[in-house]
């Protein structure tokens, strides 16, 4: 497979996906065009890119060939995958307890998008909102117990994992919203 030669990321400055994609592609120092996409009302060039209309997404540019992803993991797990830097740490161990925590992270991130979008509805939702609100208690709890202990949210004192990212991102979007 060619490596690609110019990466094109459609993101939403709101989209806690988009920004850890973003982190990724400046800390692997992977030059990028972006593009700022309005995800509540989605221009028919990008729907042909991502039918879904979420961000983020990527085009990569292989050779001849365009290739499209979308969703921040499979857009991550790629540029693992493809890159001379690794996202994830080689060692299988320490990568699933990096992939757990990173996988924490991004529940919250998911989780407090749901609970924004329910709480701007038009029509009441308080049992929806209550049940997201748990969920967030819950997960937050969870990172708070074994944060020192098991989450490996750090490299080093000076290097964070993509989990130590992705929880950055998460814990920022929650103050946001």
């Amino acid at each position: 497979m060619d490596s690609p030669t110019h990466y094109q990321l459609y993101f939403s400055l709101r989209s806690p996906f988009a920004r850890r994609v973003r982190i990724a592609l400046h800390r692997l120092n992977i030059p990028f065009d972006s593009t700022e996409i309005n995800v509540f009302d989605p221009t028919r060039e990008f729907l042909e890119i991502n039918p879904l209309g979420t961000v983020p997404a990527i085009r990569l540019q292989m050779g001849k060939e365009v290739v499209s992803l979308n969703d921040s993991s499979t857009i991550l797990e790629f540029l693992h995958e493809s890159g001379g830097s690794k996202i994830w740490p080689s060692d299988l161990q320490v990568r699933a307890q990096v992939r757990a925590a990173s996988t924490l992270a991004v529940g919250l991130m998911t989780q407090t998008v749901a609970l924004y979008l329910e709480r701007n509805r038009k029509l009441p939702a308080l049992e929806c909102e209550l049940e997201y609100e748990t969920t967030l208690e819950m997960t937050l709890n969870r990172i708070s117990a074994h944060a020192l202990f098991e989450m490996p949210w750090k490299v080093s004192d000076f290097q964070l994992t993509q989990a130590g990212y992705d929880l950055m991102v998460a814990i920022d979007y929650m103050k946001i919203r």
